[in-house]
């Protein structure tokens, strides 16, 4: 049984808050294929959910969160529209494993329309991209430190 707690654990951990993934799988001694794969699989389970429970988050946000009127454009919208305009779901599904969290970036595609097939694919492609390029930097970077002997 505890041979399953650190897996479980990097998969856990990179459904909310991505980096923490690739520095626990390096952390507690996985591997770097391992830890790539729980990585984007944490990732890509909260993505998944979001995207094809949207409606239902939708109208449980509405109802519970909606008490008071919002401003539409402040200054964090502006920033995310321009994202947007740029960039479309490729920007920032490639920004939001380093920048945003799975939820967050999720819950903005939705927000805006995007296609679930396009958000599914981009938000896959980042998510392993990311992975890879930390679950590396924490390898080599632990080992080169004497950190992870």
């Amino acid at each position: 049984m505890t041979e399953i707690i650190p897996y479980f654990t990097v998969y856990a951990s990179s459904a909310i808050r991505f980096i923490l993934g690739p520095a626990l799988g390096i952390g507690y001694g996985l591997g770097i294929g391992p830890t790539i794969l729980l990585t984007t699989a944490g990732m890509m389970s909260t993505v998944f959910s979001i995207t094809f429970f949207n409606y239902i988050i939708q109208i449980f946000i509405q109802r519970f969160f909606s008490l008071k009127k919002n401003k539409k454009f402040t200054p964090r919208t502006r920033k995310f529209i321009k994202i947007w305009k740029y960039s479309g779901v490729k920007g920032v599904a490639f920004i939001t494993p380093i920048v945003l969290s799975p939820v967050i970036g999720a819950l903005l595609l939705n927000a805006v329309g995007a296609k679930k097939k396009e958000i599914i694919k981009w938000m896959l492609l980042s998510g392993l991209l990311w992975a890879s390029i930390e679950s590396a930097l924490f390898y080599f970077l632990g080992n080169s430190l004497g950190i992870l002997t």
